[in-house]
């Protein structure tokens, strides 16, 4: 009797460590077919945010099995980021709101039709910004599922963007290889003669891309398994994976994604040659020194021969697009000093967040009237300024602040393992850059994968044992030996 109580217990508890994985595989199942596109006006988003209100419950309910130092900082980001929102949506009266900075316009028409007692948000519209706020609980749950999962395979989370990775680049070929607009692709306004894969803009679709291809190196470099297979298995895997991404990116006609995957080639190749300065010293690891390198000149070589293949062919869009004018191109560079002009005209407090595409009428030039019509400034950095003012930008610059500490932080606490400090500021430097011509952060999935990355990161250092990081790593091949100090 106490025998059956005990293999009962003992599978209840081997259900309750699983769950969490089981989750995180629906969560990734559900932001990949529902959380590609950035419009906030996708029909996907009906299903995806009340699904993902159900993750972030369960995350909630079992936010006390794991005790995990780090994640204060994000959580008082996306806390300070909810905060801000419903500000900007709170009614003032209108004596105060008609001083705001950047409402004369709507002020004229006010007094035009008699409508000076009405009181109104910070906001130039309340809707697009509740909008925004709802869009918080994709990374909000993303955040709590890192939290709950087990200390010991939160690097898991790294493979699992891998994975994401190389379904969207599998998916991106098949679209190449059925009709354009056909059923593999999931957006109603999307690029339905390209490569998007999971998401909605080949842009995203490409920098994501580029974004993996320098994770795969980093898990090889810290000889990580893709969740419990062998050492051999997970290579096999990583090379395999690593090809077809980087055969997406080619084919993809991205220039921003192949300039993202340039430096993830660039960046990996780094990683992937580095050793602790301890290793210089053991025959075994000058060998595979020697090997490293040979290795990586066959990477480059064999990236090279490919990228020369399909130019030579006809068949690589992004260089083509390089060297073509682009309509939309010309449009984001003469659109540059309009939004340099939003953003002193709502400063400090900004126009609101999600309000960018109504209030750039307001100031679009008449010479850039066209059919088609600017949903997204299409840098970033300048719209987060438009939106959110200046409580945004302190945001952003001790957020940026503190992943500089925390890299620095990690980057020490591992007897400066130099790899750490190249991965995670290519990181940093990917992410930057494609948002300078794009907005990726702002598709579902891209926030996902963003928190979980930037969690890893802000943890990593207080859990290095448990999150598969070695203070010190020799390498002598397949295994490693840890040098603790």
């Amino acid at each position: 009797m106490n025998d059956k109580k005990i293999n009962g217990a003992k599978r209840n508890r081997d259900i309750m460590d699983r769950a969490p994985l089981f989750v995180l595989g629906a969560f990734v199942a559900v932001i990949c077919l529902l959380g590609g596109s950035a419009r906030g006006d996708a029909a996907q988003l009906v299903f995806l945010r009340p699904i993902c209100c159900l993750f972030a419950g369960y995350g909630i309910y079992r936010l006390g099995s794991q005790k995990v130092k780090g994640l204060m900082p994000l959580y008082a980001g996306i806390g300070f980021l909810a905060s801000l929102m419903i500000l900007q949506m709170i009614p003032l009266p209108y004596a105060i709101w008609s001083e705001l900075p950047g409402r004369e316009v709507v002020v004229n028409l006010d007094v035009a039709g008699g409508l000076t007692d009405l009181w109104r948000s910070i906001s130039l519209s309340s809707s697009r910004t509740g909008n925004s706020l709802a869009s918080l609980i994709v990374p909000l749950a993303a955040m709590l599922l890192f939290h709950i999962y087990p200390n010991h395979r939160k690097k898991d989370l790294l493979a699992v963007i891998i994975i994401i990775a190389a379904g969207n680049a599998m998916l991106g070929i098949l679209q190449l290889l059925g009709p354009s607009g056909g059923a593999l692709y999931f957006y109603e306004f999307t690029n339905p003669s390209d490569a998007v894969g999971f998401f909605a803009n080949r842009n995203h679709s490409s920098v994501f891309s580029g974004l993996s291809l320098l994770i795969i190196s980093y898990f090889y470099a810290q000889r990580w398994q893709v969740f419990r297979f062998s050492g051999a298995y997970t290579n096999i895997f990583l090379a395999t994976v690593y090809i077809v991404i980087f055969l997406s990116i080619i084919i993809n006609g991205s220039r921003a994604g192949l300039l993202c995957g340039g430096i993830a080639l660039f960046v990996g190749l780094i990683i992937f040659n580095l050793q602790p300065p301890e290793a210089a010293r053991h025959k075994r690891a000058r060998v595979n020194k020697i090997g490293s390198i040979i290795g990586s000149i066959a990477i480059f070589m064999f990236s090279a021969t490919l990228i020369l293949l399909f130019f030579v062919s006809d068949r690589l869009p992004a260089v083509s697009r390089l060297l073509e004018r682009d309509t939309m191109s010309d449009l984001r560079a003469k659109a540059m000093p309009t939004l340099f002009e939003m953003i002193g005209t709502y400063w400090p407090v900004g126009a609101g967040f999600g309000t960018f595409d109504k209030v750039y009428f307001i100031h679009e030039r008449s010479e850039l009237l066209m059919s088609s019509y600017f949903n997204q400034a299409h840098n970033d950095w300048l719209q987060i300024l438009i939106e959110g003012g200046a409580p945004v930008a302190i945001l952003a610059v001790v957020g940026i602040l503190w992943y500089i500490a925390s890299v620095l932080k990690l980057f020490l606490s591992t007897s400066r393992n130099l790899s750490h400090l190249f991965f995670w500021f290519g990181i940093m430097a990917i992410l930057a850059i494609a948002s300078l011509v794009d907005y990726p952060l702002r598709t579902p999935i891209f926030s996902a994968v963003t928190v979980w990355m930037v969690a890893f990161l802000f943890t990593a250092r207080h859990n290095l044992a448990s999150f598969g990081i070695s203070r010190q790593s020799i390498d002598y091949g397949y295994g490693r030996q840890s040098v603790s100090r």
